[in-house]
């Protein structure tokens, strides 16, 4: 239950704030807010408590934790999530990404739940595993595959075909400059003319805007393709309040949202659970166990929805690993949380993931067991709502059951379809977070194709 209580602002300075978590003068904690943050921030709030502020390089934030954070979220009256979504209108020149901030909010996102569901991966499984199939069967005995890097590609591949309605028509190379500059300008603290002035970027999503329009004038002249795909669910949709109609250019945002939502967080889940399955004998045995008696039982591509114990295994992962643990927002009006004081403005960091590592939830928070959660009791219930890999509350991602089934189902191809081995190049894995949770130099060597 949230215990937040609103204040007068002139009762609000007589509050103390949050206190000031001790490091370098200069940069702060940045070296361990860039590096695995949630262990980081896990021993802060055992320190601090559930309110504490970060300072790096002048920028002030405040971290909140626990379940009444997460209820402030859920609740959306007493934070905002600040100008992100006009930077990405500038940056995209559309005006479709401000209206999930606007009066249009649950309209628009509607749209996306009706589309982004299970019975779209039902519907499209066949599609989703030769596409999978088509990336893996380039895989020799001996290679080397850079984990992150095949989970990107293969994840991209597969939104491009089943959202988009075509193979995904760019290098990996320019996603990733375009992604992680949009994402840099809309939550970074640079100048937006500076973030988005690298001629590079700006030469490269010009290409990719091109082709965008494209797409989108193909999906209003074709009824079956605009049917299929996301950027046809909007136009039978109201367009944003001013408008007489959707411009090609307000739904350029559509497809790059299938790259942008994709890029990062699902390739970053699935690499990690490449890693805890690999690392894990047990589990990978109980994983292709699963496999095959579902294989025998049902003809056709495997349901990820019935392999139970690989969503567990997801869960686990994102649990100890979660692709994004914090989500940033701006306070809308001054407020108490915790018995400090909260003040209008303040950029506050929401932990989302801040009872991830909770020993009272999760006995032994390190050890990865995803027996945590097989079973229906009400106690896996509970737990697997204090997982929260893609957000809460209203800006809770859209596609979050989509990325989940394609993360189980892209692993499962891979363990169930090959023999491999992990090669790690320090022994142990590395964490960064850039800015959201990857492995670094993750890699596996292909021993073999597995005959089932």
């Amino acid at each position: 239950m949230m215990q937040v209580t609103g204040l007068e602002k002139e009762n609000s300075i007589n509050k103390p704030r949050p206190p000031l978590v001790k490091a370098s003068p200069i940069i702060g904690s940045f070296r361990q807010f860039t590096g695995d943050v949630l262990p980081f921030i896990t021993e802060t709030r055992a320190t601090y408590g559930e309110a504490f502020r970060l300072r790096m390089f002048g920028i002030e934030m405040t971290c909140l934790c626990g379940q009444d954070a997460i209820a402030l979220l859920e609740d959306n009256t007493y934070l905002r999530t600040g100008k992100s979504m006009h930077v990405l209108d500038e940056a995209l020149q559309s005006r479709l990404p401000s209206t999930f901030d606007g009066p249009q909010h649950k309209t628009f996102r509607k749209v996306h739940f009706q589309f982004l569901n299970r019975r779209l991966e039902a519907n499209r499984r066949e599609d989703i595993q030769n596409c999978f199939d088509r990336h893996t069967d380039q895989w020799q005995v001996g290679d080397e595959i850079d984990v992150l890097h095949a989970a990107q590609t293969q994840t991209v591949d597969v939104l491009s075909n089943i959202l988009n309605g075509e193979p995904f028509p760019f290098s990996g190379k320019d996603l990733a400059l375009v992604v992680h500059t949009l994402i840099w300008a809309t939550y970074g603290h640079l100048p937006t003319w500076l973030a988005l002035g690298n001629p590079v970027f700006r030469s490269t999503q010009k290409r990719m805007r091109a082709h965008l329009l494209e797409l989108v004038a193909r999906v209003r002249s074709n009824p079956e393709l605009a049917a299929s795909t996301l950027v046809g669910q909007y136009l039978d949709f109201p367009p944003p309040e001013g408008a007489s109609g959707w411009e090609d250019s307000d739904l350029v945002a559509v497809p790059y949202g299938a790259y942008l939502a994709g890029f990062d967080t699902v390739a970053s889940a699935a690499s990690f659970m490449v890693y805890q399955v690999l690392s894990n004998p047990e589990a990978l045995a109980q994983v292709r166990q699963e496999y095959d008696e579902l294989s025998r039982e049902f003809p056709g591509p495997v349901d990820p929805m019935k392999q139970k114990f690989l969503r567990a295994v997801f869960l686990e992962t994102v649990r100890i690993n979660p692709p994004g643990s914090m989500v940033i927002r701006y306070a809308e009006r001054d407020f108490e949380f915790a018995g400090y004081s909260i003040r209008k403005d303040d950029e506050i960091v929401v932990v989302i993931a801040s009872d991830h590592l909770n020993e009272e939830l999760f006995p032994n928070p390190n050890v990865f067991d995803p027996t945590r959660f097989v079973g229906g009791t009400e106690e896996t219930v509970m737990l697997k709502r204090h997982v929260l890999p893609f957000g809460s509350g209203n800006h809770r991602c859209t596609g979050a059951m989509v990325g989940e089934l394609m993360a189980v189902e892209m692993i499962s191809r891979w363990v169930n379809q090959f023999d491999l081995e992990l090669a790690l190049p320090k022994g142990k894995l590395g964490v960064v977070a850039r800015p959201f949770t990857q492995p670094v130099g993750l890699k596996f060597k292909v021993l073999g194709r597995r005959t089932n």
